[in-house]
């Protein structure tokens, strides 16, 4: 594969033939280099087998930036999938972390405590760190001593746990954003929002996709197309305006697949978002209302 173009030529594969997840993970072998690597690496390779330093390249140019170092799970509606993060993934969701900080409008200014596992909080956790946003992380159910201690102005997690919170009396002033990677991640923001009186923020994605999408102030889902490739497909495969979300891996290493069909139905909106920027909009797949029309703008 080369570029976009090419994925036409794979067939579009089920969430739920990926099983855990685990035998989809890069790990690249001296055969593999030789037949399917770019030329710099295989020149690289040759060179080391010439000096006998094979041992040398493995370590650096095979183990070092393939191997995974940190792994997630999310479920779906088959079981758990694995997911395998390297270093320069890690690096790469930190990057798209601080990004989607700044579309849900979370600044310096903010105190944020983060519950949960999986991708949506690490990418949070990541991005809050690398933008010098004071953050708290807590895997275990947020106490409301421990809240109350924090003095947060957004609180994140997922969304029983928001809704425990708010049901517990949560400050009115303490903005939520739901962090989730899952089947479902927003289909009651609407109700969340009623009951809550306040700013609901989400950051989501289908089981399979390597960083959450987060929603602007249009309240609109912006993907990140420098990192993957995403199409709409019907139940033939052929391309449609509204049919099944089918997700493909730019860049990334560790755990990478190709044209997976994620399970929910939606569009992809490819017109300028009301809040200005340009990024592509996955709409009517996280809720059962959907975002708002859009309108024109040119921030990217």
């Amino acid at each position: 594969m080369r570029v976009a173009g090419d994925l036409a030529r794979l067939p579009v594969t089920d969430l739920v033939d990926l099983g855990d997840g685990r035998r989809f993970v890069l790990e690249p072998t001296a055969a593999r280099i030789q037949e399917a690597a770019g030329s710099g690496l295989r020149l690289r390779l040759l060179a080391a087998d010439v000096l006998g330093r094979r041992e040398g390249f493995a370590r650096h140019e095979v183990d070092l930036p393939f191997k995974p170092v940190r792994w997630t799970v999310e479920r779906h509606a088959e079981g758990p999938l694995f997911v395998a993060a390297t270093h320069t993934d890690l690096d790469r969701l930190t990057t798209i972390g601080r990004r989607a900080l700044a579309i849900s409008g979370i600044t310096l200014a903010d105190r944020l405590v983060c519950t949960g596992t999986g991708t949506g909080p690490l990418q949070l956790e990541l991005g809050a760190r690398d933008a010098g946003v004071a953050h708290l992380v807590v895997e275990s159910p947020l106490a409301p001593a421990v809240l109350a201690d924090a003095a947060p102005t957004v609180v994140a997690g997922p969304p029983p746990t928001l809704a425990r919170l708010v049901e517990a009396g949560l400050p009115a002033s303490v903005r939520l954003l739901v962090a989730h990677v899952g089947a479902a991640g927003g289909e009651d923001l609407p109700g969340l929002r009623r009951r809550s009186g306040r700013p609901v923020r989400l950051w989501w994605a289908p089981p399979g996709v390597r960083a959450a999408w987060p929603t602007c102030e249009a309240d609109q889902l912006h993907t990140w197309p420098e990192h993957e490739h995403l199409e709409v497909v019907g139940d033939d495969g052929l391309p449609t305006e509204a049919g099944r979300l089918v997700w493909s891996a730019i860049g990334w290493r560790g755990s990478v697949w190709l044209r997976v069909a994620l399970g929910p139905r939606g569009t992809l909106d490819r017109s300028a978002c009301a809040c200005g920027r340009t990024t592509p909009r996955v709409r009517g797949a996280a809720r059962a209302r959907g975002p708002r029309e859009p309108a024109t703008g040119s921030r990217r």
